[in-house]
C-alpha cells in the first residue's frame, strides 16, 4: 500500500480505480496530521460494485472516494468524526485533478433517511430538513455522458476559476485593495458581506445587485435557504411542493442561462473568463447540452412540479419533483416521450431502463456493514 500512497495519478488517464488511490492518499495524509500511527503498510484486496451508471452526474466518484476511504479506516481500525471525513474526501479527491467543492463528499458521509440536509462548509455542518410526504424525487439520465474528472479542466474546474476571478473582483469593486483581494479572497461567500451591504446601502438586501457574474452562486444559495424555509413553514402540502417545485425550475435556468454547465463547453468559456477578469462582465452565451435541456422539459410537460439537472452538470442526469401519486404514471411517460427513441436506435438496451430512470427517496450515508 505504500506505492499507492507515492503513486501519482496520471490525470491523462482517467481510470476508475484512481479514486480508490485518492482515498487511501487522503486517509494516509490525514492520519499522519493526527499523528495516527499507520504501521507498516499492508495489502488490501478489494472489491467494487455498483450499479451507477457511468458520468450520470449522481455523485458516483464522491460515493466511490467516500466509501473507499471508510473501509480503509476500517482496515487499519481506525474511526474519525464524519465531519472530518466529510472534509478528508473532498481534499482527496482533489488527487484526481477536480477542484471539489465538497458538497458531494458532505453527503455522502452524512446523509440520513428520509431527510434532505442542508451543507454549510468552513466548518462543514449539516442540518436536516424534513421533505413533505406527498412528494417523491425522480431520478432520469439524459444518457449525455458528464465527464466531470475527463473534462475537469475546460469545464467543472473553469467554473471555479470563474467564480475566483468574480470574488477578487467584487472584493476589489467594493472597496478591498487589490493585493489583499488576490491574496485573501478565494470564494464568492468570502465577498458576501461586502456584497449585502452594498445592496443595502442601495436600498436592496439582495448580493446579487453587485455583478451580474455571481448572480447565480449567490441565487442558489438563496434558493436553497428557502427551500429549507419553505418545507419548515404552515403552508399546506399542495402550496409547499408547489414552491418548492418553482425552486427546482428557477434554479435549472439559473444553471442553464447563468452558470452555463448544462452546456457543451467550447472556447466560448475561455473568452468568457477572459472578458470578465479584464472588463468585470460577463457576456451570456449559452450552448445547451440538447439531451438534458430536451429530458428536463419533458419532465416539466408530464407533470413534474419542477425539474432541474443535477450534478456537475455537462450532461447526467435531471431529477424531478413529482406528486407521489403520479410517480408510476410519469414514468412511464419519460420512457415513451425520451427513452423510446433512444431504445430504438440503440442506444440503450430496454431491459437496463431502470438504470436509468426511477424513484428515489432520501436514504443514509456511507456506512461499514460487518457481517
Amino acid at each position: 500500500m505504500l506505492g499507492i500512497v507515492l503513486q501519482e495519478i496520471d490525470l491523462k488517464n482517467h481510470k476508475w480505480g484512481h479514486y480508490f488511490i485518492c482515498g487511501y492518499k487522503g486517509y494516509y495524509e490525514y492520519a499522519k496530521s493526527k499523528g495516527v500511527d499507520v504501521g507498516v503498510p499492508v495489502g488490501l484486496d478489494v472489491l467494487i460494485d455498483g450499479t451507477v451508471p457511468t458520468g450520470s452526474g449522481l455523485s458516483s466518484s464522491a460515493a466511490f472516494v467516500c466509501s473507499s476511504t471508510i473501509a480503509i479506516m476500517a482496515a487499519f481500525g481506525v474511526n474519525f468524526p464524519k465531519k472530518e471525513i466529510a472534509q478528508v474526501t473532498c481534499d482527496c479527491e482533489r488527487h484526481i485533478g477536480t477542484q471539489s467543492g465538497g458538497m458531494d463528499q458532505a453527503i455522502s458521509v452524512m446523509a440520513k433517511t428520509g431527510f434532505a440536509e442542508l451543507i454549510d462548509f468552513n466548518p462543514i455542518r449539516a442540518t436536516d430538513v424534513q421533505l413533505p410526504p406527498g412528494g417523491t424525487f425522480v431520478i432520469a439520465h439524459s444518457l449525455a455522458e458528464s465527464q466531470k474528472a475527463v473534462t475537469a479542466a475546460t469545464n467543472y474546474n473553469n467554473r471555479v476559476v470563474e467564480c475566483r476571478l468574480a470574488a477578487i473582483m467584487l472584493g476589489i469593486k467594493l472597496g478591498m485593495k487589490p493585493q489583499e483581494a488576490i491574496s485573501k479572497v478565494k470564494t464568492l461567500s468570502d465577498v458576501e458581506g461586502l456584497c449585502v451591504k452594498f445592496a443595502s446601502d442601495r436600498g436592496s438586501n439582495d448580493p446579487v445587485i453587485a455583478v451580474k457574474r455571481a448572480a447565480h452562486v449567490y441565487s442558489e444559495a438563496r434558493r436553497v435557504h428557502t427551500f429549507k424555509d419553505t418545507v419548515m413553514s404552515s403552508l399546506s402540502e399542495e402550496e409547499m411542493l408547489k414552491k418548492l417545485g418553482d425552486l427546482m425550475n428557477e434554479s435549472h435556468y439559473s444553471c442553464s442561462v447563468l452558470y452555463e454547465c448544462s452546456e457543451i463547453c467550447g472556447p466560448v468559456c475561455l473568452k468568457n473568463a477572459l472578458l470578465f477578469s479584464v472588463y468585470g462582465i460577463l457576456p451570456l452565451i449559452p450552448v445547451f447540452c440538447p439531451e438534458l435541456q430536451e429530458l428536463v422539459k419533458v419532465c416539466q410537460d408530464n407533470g413534474a412540479l419542477g425539474a432541474r439537472l443535477t450534478g456537475a452538470g455537462w450532461g447526467g442526469c435531471a431529477v424531478a419533483l413529482v406528486k407521489e401519486a403520479i410517480v408510476p404514471q410519469f414514468i412511464l411517460n419519460l420512457k415513451e416521450q425520451f427513452y423510446q427513441s433512444r431504445i430504438d436506435k440503440g442506444v440503450i438496451n430496454k431491459n437496463d431502463l431502470g438504470l436509468y430512470v426511477f424513484a428515489s427517496k432520501p436514504s443514509s450515508g456511507a456506512a461499514i456493514l460487518k457481517f
